[in-house]
């Protein structure tokens, strides 16, 4: 029983931050509890990643330095000749 519940409660942390792939949207998440400090790709824009600061806030922008592309498969920025195209659906 307490294994079933681990593992609800890890498949809820996984959802919350992971909404249905749409490559035509940006990304963006709603901040949940499971979302919070956490990098999320933005599929517009590879110059930064989205993040949450909090549970009830608004997800916010934030730039990679100079020269950085936000690697998804890291979940860090990293230097853009390191830095590989993703489909960004086939990530999930």
């Amino acid at each position: 029983m307490k294994f079933v519940i681990s593992l609800t409660i890890l498949a809820c942390y996984f959802a919350s931050c992971s909404l249905a792939c749409d490559p035509n949207g940006n990304n963006k998440p709603t901040c949940t509890s499971g979302c919070v400090n956490e990098p999320v790709r933005n599929f517009w824009d590879p110059t930064g990643y989205w993040l949450c600061e909090s549970a009830t806030g608004e997800a916010t922008m934030v730039r990679c330095p100079q020269a950085q592309l936000f690697d998804a498969v890291e979940g860090e920025c990293v230097w853009w000749n390191e830095w590989t195209w993703i489909n960004p659906c086939d990530e999930y």
